[in-house]
């Protein structure tokens, strides 16, 4: 019994670098699945994301004298400023003053040892200070409430005078000389914002706006003069290196190099030959790493062309997964992603391909296949919040008519008697359910009662073609409501109600279920609740692990009845009960501690069972018990 990878989606998109000035190349990536770190200058990467309470890294930045400090800060959309001390093998959330606001952009001083300044700019909050390694900060926010914050850099000698920026993204550029304990703003001939900004020394400065041109100042920052122009074309990154070369980057994927302190530039296609778009770049002795949107990253060592390094940058977000019911016949496996459309395997993770690639749809936030896909091939997706339909085994998809136009898809499942009741549901962020009765050809619109509600979860009574039972989890931003139904969806009646905030919940329906009572599995949380045998009065929750850790969905193995073995996706890695629910523990071995988006259970005609777990970062195991 051993974990085995079966596809590692490298690459994704990275919106920060930092690099370190050690003597084996020591960088940092920030991406939509937390902190990659490289001990090689960028030729392999290694999740270090452990810690962070949100995975979506904006900005990170790193001490200058990391060899000797292990210091590096990340900024996290919604769960604030994240720092370590160890080179980025734990993370620590910082607190503001109660505050924990998304943060967009960091910046650690280049005299650090010496003055300790760590500068965070945030959206909606203004700028933050700190001036003791971030044991205490303090907050400037005057005039910035209703904007965000696009840049921060710290000038040499900030004890002494040396300035700090921080760049709006309505156009606002404010100045410090004070260690950031006042600000003044910045007077420009034009409200072209920042995007990026960097220093070269104490009074010379590079930055770079949306409209596409790099500017210089020599006086601090005082005043700036155009050097350089893209034609409209933004300008993502700016960085530069210890011998002063000065690197930028445009969002159409040139490369562009200064010699002389910015007075003026070279420029190259980071990729000639690939529609790429630049986010960001770092510089560290004479090698630049460049990250791009949905590209991943690109290296170009001194005097060569860039190419790409995505080796162990697992980076590309899998948001859902779905085991054919038929594996043994089919071996299909399907994968909904953030960037990547719809992944199938049709060998039972062998071999992977994309039958969905369309960026103009949107995420594929659900995938599902129905109970009687190996004979009929019918497979349905939401994508961008829109369902699309497949009839030939997930190779094709078509989007469904018959919904209205404005109505956002949450959660799709199939009726477990689909082959022949031909029942489909979906759950909206409206608060209406959505039914078909033929395969998805015509639909009708049911309201659920929960007016400003988002379906979360949708589950169908194993007996659905007896009992027409059906459980749904619902939420908004006060509580999360549990509803059922016993008419297959047409009306609806509260079970249970929580005062708690959600963005998710998973349901799992027992064999031995019945409608007023249960037994079922709500994932919620850091928890696994259940109805009370009389079905009446509050619901006891079970702790999976200590510690806080998300619960983000459970699943009951095909052959329930005779192993009663359950599975959950976790904060914390996959895992398993064989007791109801009751008790759990977790599957040792490469996934524990790591953030585990969805987990499905497989079992044989041999009655071997395989748990499928996806990792959100873009991996997919698979454990044989």
């Amino acid at each position: 019994m051993s974990w085995e990878r079966l596809l590692a989606l490298e690459g994704g998109t990275v919106g920060s670098i930092a690099c370190a000035r050690d003597r084996v190349g020591t960088a940092f990536a920030a991406t939509l699945t937390g902190v990659f770190r490289s001990r090689d200058r960028g030729a392999r990467w290694e999740w270090i994301g452990k810690g962070l309470i949100s995975p979506f890294v904006q900005d990170v930045a790193v001490s200058p004298d990391f060899e000797r400090d292990g210091v590096v800060a990340a900024a996290t959309a919604v769960s604030g400023l994240h720092m370590s001390f160890d080179g980025g093998a734990s993370w620590f959330r910082q607190e503001f003053w109660g505050v924990r606001p998304t943060v967009t952009r960091v910046a650690i001083s280049p005299d650090f040892g010496r003055d300790e300044v760590v500068v965070a700019g945030t959206q909606h909050e203004g700028v933050y200070v700190s001036r003791n390694r971030g044991r205490s900060w303090n907050g400037f926010a005057g005039g910035l409430e209703d904007t965000e914050i696009s840049a921060v850099a710290i000038a040499p000698g900030a004890l002494d005078g040396g300035a700090i920026l921080a760049a709006t993204a309505t156009g606002i550029l404010l100045r410090s000389t004070d260690v950031g304990r006042t600000w003044q703003r910045v007077a420009r001939d034009d409200a072209d914002p920042l995007e990026c900004c960097a220093w070269v020394d104490g009074t010379t400065a590079i930055a770079g706006t949306v409209s596409g041109r790099l500017l210089r100042s020599t006086d601090g920052g005082e005043h700036w003069e155009p050097s350089w122009a893209a034609d409209g074309d933004t300008v993502n990154g700016v960085a530069v290196d210890p011998g002063r070369q000065v690197v930028a980057v445009t969002g159409a994927g040139q490369l562009v190099s200064s010699n002389d302190d910015g007075l003026s530039w070279e420029v190259q296609p980071l990729a000639p030959e690939d529609d790429i778009s630049a986010l960001c770049v770092a510089v560290s002795d004479g090698c630049a790493l460049v990250g791009t949107d949905r590209g991943g990253i690109y290296r170009q060592a001194a005097n060569g062309l860039p190419v790409a390094a995505n080796a162990g940058l697992t980076n590309r977000p899998i948001l859902d997964l779905a085991a054919s019911a038929a594996r043994t016949e089919d071996g299909t496996l399907l994968l909904g992603t953030l960037q990547d459309g719809v992944v199938v395997s049709r060998d039972c993770g062998a071999t992977w391909a994309s039958s969905l690639d369309d960026p103009g749809l949107g995420p594929v936030t659900a995938v599902r296949l129905s109970p009687d896909f190996g004979r009929r091939g019918i497979a349905g997706a939401i994508a961008g919040g829109q369902i699309v339909w497949s009839v030939d085994g997930a190779r094709s998809w078509v989007q469904m008519s018959g919904l209205t136009d404005d109505s956002a898809a949450n959660v799709l499942e199939f009726s477990p008697g689909f082959a022949s009741d031909e029942h489909v549901s979906v759950g909206g962020q409206d608060g209406m359910l959505y039914l078909s009765q033929d395969r998805g050809e015509t639909w009708r619109s049911v309201w659920s009662g929960l007016d400003g509600s988002e379906f979360l979860a949708l589950a169908y009574s194993p007996h659905f073609r007896q009992d027409h039972a059906m459980v749904a989890a619902a939420g908004d931003e006060q509580r999360l409501v549990v509803i059922r139904t016993s008419d297959a969806g047409e009306t609806w009646t509260p079970w249970v109600e929580y005062d708690t905030t959600l963005n998710w919940a998973s349901l799992a329906l027992l064999p031995s279920f019945k409608p007023d009572v249960g037994p079922l599995l709500l994932a919620a949380q850091d928890r696994i609740v259940m109805p009370p045998s009389s079905g009446r009065g509050p619901w006891p929750g079970i702790r999976v692990a200590e510690g806080g850790v998300a619960m983000r969905q459970v699943t009951l193995s095909p052959d329930f009845e005779r192993d009663g073995l359950a599975a959950a996706a976790t904060s914390d890695g996959v895992y398993v009960s064989t007791t109801e629910g009751l008790e759990w523990s977790r599957l040792d071995g490469p996934l524990a501690g790591q953030a585990v988006e969805r987990v499905r259970i497989a079992v044989t005609d041999t009655g071997r069972r395989t748990i499928f777990a996806a990792l959100g970062r873009g991996e997919v195991w698979s454990f044989r018990a």
